[in-house]
């Protein structure tokens, strides 16, 4: 029995040698001259997880790539490695800033930064208050708020007054409940939603918020 357990154990040891091997081969790729190669590196990273974890400093530094093919699938691999990616935080918030960003890499940078935590609350508040910013990249924001959930508390107002913004109205109503009993302060004007007979017609929009109201009011 334990030298089954040993070859088991030796297996393993073995993978994950393997796995990390093809991680530092990516992130070589990543860095390399041809950008075919380098979207194809950062795409394999994003569907590694959070075992790519030690790609985190190439993929943030890809964020600047020229092609922005690379930039988009090198955001949406730190989306998929997680909190561990939380050292990309500041790249991903630069490149949600950037006014001259395609908005398909934004969104992939919203999307990252709502998978990073707390730390992201405040880039993401001012992407959703903007009422100028393109609409997915507001329902991006939005979607980042409600992944982080309880923690992003603070956004409960912006999130609150989002319910009358009908390009974003549904996603903030999920987002909220989301955040659950910490939205508290959105229950009114959730409620007076709810009620209101000029919603009557807008079904998908009235279940999100009958649902936001059952997972703020649930008890602990």
């Amino acid at each position: 029995m334990k030298t089954l357990v040993k070859v088991v154990g030796a297996v393993l040891c073995m993978a994950a040698t393997v796995q990390a091997a093809e991680v530092a081969d990516l992130v070589s790729q990543l860095k390399g001259k041809d950008p075919e190669m380098r979207r194809a590196a950062a795409k394999e990273l994003g569907e590694a997880g959070a075992d790519a974890k030690t790609a985190v400093p190439a993929l943030s530094l890809a964020l600047k790539d020229e092609d922005w093919h690379v930039r988009r699938f090198s955001a949406l691999a730190l989306a998929s490695i997680g909190p561990d990616a939380g050292k990309a935080t500041p790249n991903l918030i630069a490149v949600l800033n950037d006014g001259k960003e395609k908005k398909e890499v934004q969104e992939a940078a919203a999307e990252a930064l709502g998978k990073l935590g707390a730390g992201s609350v405040d880039a993401l508040v001012t992407v959703v208050k903007d009422g100028k910013r393109d609409p997915m990249i507001r329902k991006k924001a939005i979607e980042g708020l409600g992944a982080i959930g309880p923690d992003a508390k603070s956004a409960v107002p912006v999130l609150t007054d989002a319910i009358k913004d009908g390009n974003v109205r549904i996603d903030a109503a999920i987002a909220l409940g989301a955040i659950g009993p910490n939205a508290k302060s959105a229950v009114d004007v959730l409620t007076e939603t709810a009620g209101d007979k000029k919603n009557k017609k807008d079904k998908a929009f009235k279940q999100a918020v009958n649902e936001a109201l059952k997972k703020i009011n649930a008890k602990s």
